[in-house]
């Protein structure tokens, strides 16, 4: 024990399954300091190991064999972490994970479980990554979709950590320039009348409104989220059941066999996406259950990325023909929502084996927006390719600006956006009327807003160290990232 002591520094160490126990092979991770006592601990001369190499070996308490595994070791600073770190592959038996964290934990002083995302977090502590990119890492572990794959890797590449760190830098420049006036306090009226900090700082307010604006990178990561809107009985449900090609949803002539929002994560073309089958439209009802499920439709339509209209097309009145405005179609649900953007992407015209002879437009006007319509027999064989086919180009277009630069994905990101905007705009307002001699100069508190808000974007990436951050970040980590 004495020997174990003396092969590394004071300091925890950590050490936690970093795959799911109970496959063809398991992955044990630990980090720190201990990293060679535990390997002595498991019956192996650590001097023994060759640095990024595998190294077949057999683990031992004290004479019993525990398993023949592969040891890898890498050394800091040039590990995940940062630290000393050790990974031992093993078979995927839980009793083998367990008996070597078991014993590494009673044997090594200082080496304890992780905590949940604490691998990531001390890679962050040391500079390995900033924090988006260590939320990068775990959305792409959690992505389900090749869209989410893509976004994530480019998140834990560090483009999104880059742009922040640019809009921080351009704060901390103007910074300096305000900071210098109060140095220097002839200068410091002539500075804030500068017409070129005011038009540097009105750019900025404009780069932070637009990344505030694009709600892509949130969709990806969440799932884009489409709503199945339309008249009772016109085959919503139908239409959830045909896109999952399961019976998620249960279907009847009865006309309001849905009253609730029924809703379904889906992989459509290599986008996640949530669909949402709402309660059939209708202007009056007596039921109060139905008026309920009506009032939760619109919201989920007024709430959602891509809405599709579903209408019978042997019941196709002449509104739907081409050329049709606005004020024709006022009784339509979708109008009453009071969003423009809640308009249908796509009318589908279903159930149309009941008037094979039809000539249905290929699409309807609402006011200067054209939406194409799809008439289909959702029991059709052919019916699931159709759908594909006419949803694709929709979520491409939903999805297109994510493929292009890095977005915000979460909810803390456009907080910091808000925050950091609504610092700028104080800031714009002092130093209007510093211009203005209203109130003379307000160099100092500027300075304050424009420091406030660089701090706003620093907690983005973790340049602002603050434990609550690092907390709400990590919380939702695996054990063993």
């Amino acid at each position: 024990m004495n020997q174990i002591r003396t092969l590394y520094q004071q300091g925890d160490t950590i050490i936690a399954p970093a795959s799911l126990v109970g496959g063809g092979v398991a992955v044990i991770r630990a980090s720190g300091p201990a990293c060679n006592a535990i390997v002595q601990a498991l019956g192996v001369n650590p001097h023994t190991l060759t640095s990024r190499m595998a190294t077949l070996k057999t683990l031992r308490d004290n004479e019993d064999a525990i398993d023949h595994v592969l040891l890898l070791t890498f050394p800091s600073p040039h590990s995940f972490t940062g630290e000393d770190v050790l990974e031992i592959h093993t078979h995927g038996s839980p009793a083998v994970v367990e008996k070597i964290i078991d014993l590494a934990i009673k044997t090594v002083p200082q080496v304890r479980l992780a905590e949940a995302g604490e691998f990531s977090r001390r890679a962050v502590s040391n500079g390995k990554m900033d924090l988006t990119q260590a939320e990068g890492l775990a959305d792409l572990i959690a992505a389900n979709t090749e869209a989410q794959r893509k976004q994530a890797l480019t998140q834990m590449e560090g483009a999104l950590g880059e742009r922040f760190e640019n809009w921080r830098k351009n704060l901390i420049h103007l910074l300096a320039q305000v900071e210098a006036g109060i140095d220097f306090p002839d200068e410091e009226l002539e500075i804030l009348a500068d017409p070129a900090l005011t038009k540097a700082l009105l750019g900025l307010i404009e780069d932070l409104n637009l990344a505030l604006a694009e709600r892509a990178g949130e969709r990806i990561r969440t799932g884009i989220r489409l709503a199945i809107v339309g008249e009772p009985n016109a085959g919503k449900s139908t239409l959830l059941n045909a896109l999952a090609q399961a019976d998620i949803a249960i279907t009847s002539p009865i006309a309001g066999t849905t009253r609730d929002i029924v809703t379904k994560q889906l992989n459509i073309g290599g986008y996640p996406v949530e669909i949402a089958d709402t309660a059939g439209l209708r202007d009056e009802t007596s039921d109060v259950i139905e008026a309920e499920g009506i009032k939760r439709a619109r919201k989920q339509a007024a709430q959602a990325d891509i809405i599709i209209w579903v209408h019978p097309l042997h019941k196709a009145p002449p509104r739907l023909l081409p050329g049709a405005t606005a004020k024709t179609l006022s009784h339509y649900p979708w109008l009453t929502l009071g969003l423009p953007a809640s308009y249908p992407s796509l009318v589908l015209l279903s159930k149309a084996d009941q008037n094979p002879t039809s000539n249905p437009p290929k699409y309807i006007e609402i006011e200067d927006k054209k939406v194409p319509t799809l008439p289909i027999d959702l029991t059709d064989s052919t019916a699931h390719p159709r759908l594909l086919a006419a949803l694709i180009p929709l979520l491409q277009n939903v999805a297109e600006n994510s493929q292009k630069s890095a977005l915000l994905t979460r909810a803390r990101h456009r907080k910091a956006v808000e925050e950091t905007l609504a610092a700028l705009a104080r800031a714009h307002v002092l130093i209007t009327k510093s211009q203005s001699n209203t109130m003379g100069s307000m160099s100092e508190l500027v300075a304050e807003e424009l420091r406030q808000a660089a701090e706003n974007l620093g907690q983005v990436t973790g340049r602002t160290d603050t434990e609550s951050v690092l907390d709400e970040v990590f919380s939702t980590f695996c054990i063993g990232k």
